[in-house]
């Protein structure tokens, strides 16, 4: 599809026609958002709060208090008393784009991918391309991720000559994190945080047999050090 507002968690983007030869004179831009921009956490713990106060309540009661009014709406003080601020929870949520195929008219045909909610906006992606990142022969190009919640890609093409084109797959992520890499058919994972360092584990349910890594670990790349393993029949 040419010309689309996508929006999270997931999904495939390829050029006009793909896998067959796209058109020439093309120009197709895609505009991914994330479905959740932003999640927002408290950090867990008691309130801790100063004996003596306006009205002379005690501590028991200041907290009730707090609880039901500027604790829930993140104030740092209130009667006297230290309540917690919000923490990024789980944080900005961003774009990962991955390609699976990638061939266009070298210097002729290009797909430009930068960050914001409209192609040209000026603003840096954390990719090893200058931002915007503009892309062209038949080198899989490296993973791409957003420094916000949108994403913009622009394909342009000229008069002739035309190649198989390209077919990328997005991912909205927590920044700083690579994503849910799923469970395999067959098998448990043991661990569910996944941002960077974080390793989890697979195994296969009995008469089955892992393919692949036992364990994986998210690396500061956003990519994990390997796919998901997969369990096969003994």
């Amino acid at each position: 599809m040419c010309d689309a507002h996508l929006r999270g968690p997931s999904g495939i983007i390829t050029s006009p026609n793909f896998p067959i030869q796209y058109d020439n004179n093309a120009h197709c831009v895609w505009i991914i958002t994330a479905l959740n921009p932003a999640k927002v956490g408290r950090e867990p713990g008691n309130i801790n709060c100063n004996k003596e106060n306006k009205e002379g309540l005690s501590v028991e009661t200041q907290s009730l208090r707090l609880r039901n009014r500027s604790c829930l709406l993140g104030n740092s003080k209130d009667n006297g008393c230290c309540v917690p601020n919000p923490v990024r929870g789980t944080g900005l949520q961003v774009i990962k784009l991955a390609f699976e195929e990638f061939d266009l008219e070298r210097g002729y045909d290009t797909l430009t991918v930068g960050d914001g909610g409209q192609d040209g906006d000026q603003k840096t992606h954390t990719s090893k391309y200058i931002s915007p990142a503009s892309l062209t022969g038949t080198s899989v190009p490296d993973l791409i991720v957003s420094t916000n919640h949108q994403m913009w890609l622009l394909f342009q093409t000229d008069g002739s000559g035309s190649s198989l084109g390209f077919k990328a797959s997005y991912e909205e992520i927590e920044q700083g994190s690579c994503g849910d890499p799923g469970i395999p058919a067959y098998g448990r994972r043991e661990g569910s945080r996944f941002r960077h360092g974080d390793t989890l584990k697979f195994e296969c349910q009995p008469a089955f047999e892992l393919v692949g890594q036992k364990a994986i670990t998210c690396q500061k790349n956003n990519q994990w050090s390997a796919k998901k393993p997969g369990c096969v029949c003994k």
